[in-house]
């Protein structure tokens, strides 16, 4: 089986969420799927070890050059996009994969990703790294950075003092919440023109400086406190001072746009679900799974249609033996 094959084999369980090696074999005794992929027969043992055996440098290159096709589609900017850094954990049986430590009982591996955001509709991911599930967030996040004048936005799990400074230094841009014990000095108060944001209010705005005592000081930042519909108080921290403070609430807000995306790969794809025992063949099928969403987005970029990528999926299972004609015809506006 060569690579190109094993790949469209590949991608196909993904899209078709097939549990293991042995669905993917009965489900090619459909004479018409052997057809589309080019195969006569499917036999899943062999599958199994050419998952394992491809190059993770190969599907990475992939996947970068799908980056660059849709960021080139839908360019980006400091004023149009911001950049969501988090990570999930995808946990795993101990037993069966040993060498993805995580806790005593529990294995896993974690996706670090960065999504690149422009609006509700168009969202893509950018950047990624894997790991065992036990590595902390903050030792990946400089993987994930690599645009100068971008913003970064981020949860508090990322927060550090030293790191808040390298960004600002380095020409980037971020925005976080504070820890509960971060140590505050405000040095001016702003009133905001705008109190109301879409998820509560503006209690205040101002420049501040964190740390102190034996902690790090940081360079002159925005802390905008923001009281959300659910009574809950957030301090978010930023270096724009560009923009207003319900615009910055409004930016953490989007934060959550990483957790619906990481949603859709969990139960709509196989990441949940890993074929191989390997770490290799692991890794793989996740980076897969990735490869599968900007394959996604493209079609939705062609096609220039508002429908989801969950959507567009499903239509793919419907539509597969169709021609191409019939579902263009179904997505293209007007």
């Amino acid at each position: 089986m060569d690579f190109t094959t094993a790949i469209k084999i590949l991608l196909h369980a993904v899209y078709e969420e097939l549990p293991s090696f042995r669905e993917m074999d009965r489900a090619f005794m459909d004479r018409r799927l052997c057809k589309e992929i080019e195969i006569e027969s499917l036999c899943y043992s062999s599958l199994s070890r050419k998952t394992a055996e491809i190059s993770q440098d190969v599907l990475m290159e992939i996947f970068t050059q799908l980056s660059r096709k849709v960021s080139k589609e839908r360019p980006s900017s400091k004023t149009t996009s911001l950049q969501l850094v988090d990570s999930t954990t995808i946990p795993l049986n101990k037993t069966r994969f040993p060498w993805a430590t995580f806790r005593k009982t529990k294995a896993g591996i974690k996706l670090h990703l960065n999504l690149c955001y422009l609006d509700r509709d168009t969202q893509y991911p950018e950047r990624f790294t894997i790991t065992n599930a036990e590595e902390h967030d903050r030792n990946h996040f400089e993987c994930l950075v690599d645009k100068t004048e971008s913003t970064y936005v981020v949860d508090r799990g990322y927060f550090d003092y030293k790191l808040l400074d390298r960004l600002h230094n380095d020409g980037h841009f971020f925005v976080t919440r504070t820890k509960s014990n971060t140590t505050i000095t405000v040095l001016e108060q702003i009133e905001p023109t705008h109190r109301k944001t879409t998820d509560g209010q503006i209690i205040s705005d101002q420049h501040v400086i964190l740390g102190g005592g034996n902690n790090h000081v940081t360079e002159r930042f925005r802390l905008v406190t923001v009281l959300t519909k659910g009574q809950r108080l957030l301090r978010i921290v930023t270096n724009r001072f560009d923009v207003s403070s319900t615009e910055i609430a409004d930016m953490y807000q989007t934060r959550w746009q990483i957790e619906l995306f990481f949603k859709h790969l969990k139960q709509n794809l196989t990441i949940k679900q890993l074929y191989s025992r390997s770490e290799q063949g692991a890794i793989n099928q996740v980076i897969l799974t990735l490869i599968a969403t900007l394959l996604t987005y493209l079609i939705k970029i062609e096609l220039n249609s508002t429908a989801t990528l969950f959507q567009l999926k499903r239509s793919f299972h419907y539509l597969r033996f169709e021609l191409a004609e019939v579902w263009l015809e179904r997505y293209r506006p007007g």
